[in-house]
């Protein structure tokens, strides 16, 4: 099913519904087109391949509005957008992130994982597709009590906007949900006695891995609180203290959506500790800034402090 010409999902022309090739007549009796180009489709269910639209024969393609572009994920898209109806549950994945931080004079990186929700079920009401926030058009809009929740589907070559995660209105909720899984799943419809409207369904009430948290509304709460008690139980301080989400160099494999937020120890340039050289074996005392220069080896680069004087 990756190839984009084999669609799952063809737009009824009677009603303009989109519906499953499951539930349609065999071939060109199916009485659909393509949601994409607008070309006839004909319903291919087979005993071998997994059943699929397909683009009628070349003789008709006279009848195509615009070429023909990725349209496995263009109906994906649009089918999605009319099973969510105006009312649905969905299982959400927990939303954790991390802080980075150095300790020790020698500044070794650390991370310090924080949760700011866990996983949960929600039910989201007032759906309207294909409607405009913060400026930017989304698949889903819709609300949880007194704040919105958004959904915004991707795929190859398309990926959530910059103004998602940094959305105008903090009383908001932001969800990727990624489509590449589906395709496997839809491959495997048959053996599994299912249609593709029921593994759709599924998929998005119930599915966690493909969904990913873009702005959450306690992030910055949760992520200031992680901050405070990091300084409290490590005596550390923050140097940079980015509270806002930033877009990943590579979203794809990144499950998170956040710069994290550098700390810095706090150092006592009088205090005098304990240094070894792990080349030479060498010990010595010293400044714990500054003071870790080997007199023997007159380099730095393999010293260790492994006592401090209280």
């Amino acid at each position: 099913m990756s190839d984009f010409n084999k669609i799952p999902f063809g737009l009824r022309e009677k009603d303009q519904q989109f519906v499953d090739v499951y539930s349609v007549k065999n071939g060109k009796q199916c009485g659909c087109i393509c949601p994409s180009c607008g070309t006839p489709l004909e319903a291919r269910q087979g005993d071998i391949n997994v059943w699929h639209f397909a683009h009628s024969n070349k003789k008709v393609y006279d009848k195509t509005k615009n070429e023909c572009e990725y349209s496995f994920y263009l109906s994906l898209r649009l089918m999605a957008r009319q099973v969510l109806g105006t009312k649905i549950k969905l299982k959400l994945p927990a939303y954790k992130d991390n802080i980075e931080y150095f300790s020790g004079v020698f500044r070794y990186r650390q991370y310090k994982e924080f949760f700011v929700a866990p996983e949960q079920e929600i039910t989201i009401e007032n759906i309207a597709v294909e409607s405009n926030f913060c400026d930017v058009p989304v698949d889903v809009i819709g609300s949880i009590g007194q704040f919105n929740f958004v959904i915004y589907f991707t795929h190859p070559d398309r990926i959530v906007p910059n103004e998602l995660f940094h959305p105008n209105n903090d009383h908001c909720g932001v969800i990727e949900v990624r489509l590449d899984a589906l395709s496997q799943q839809f491959m495997n419809a048959k053996v599994e006695n299912k249609t593709y409207d029921d593994i759709l369904l599924n998929f998005l009430s119930d599915d966690t891995v493909s969904k990913i948290w873009i702005y959450h509304p306690r992030y910055a709460i949760k992520k200031e609180q992680a901050i405070k008690e990091l300084e409290q139980s490590s005596n550390i301080k923050i140097q940079t203290d980015d509270m806002h989400h930033t877009e990943p160099t590579n979203r794809l494999q990144s499950n998170y959506y956040t710069k994290p937020s550098v700390i810095e120890p706090i150092v006592n340039h009088s205090r005098i500790v304990q240094f070894k050289c792990i080349l030479c074996k060498v010990e010595w005392q010293g400044h714990e800034a500054g003071g870790n220069l080997c007199p023997k080896c007159n380099s730095h680069l393999y010293s260790r402090m492994i006592e401090t004087d209280t």
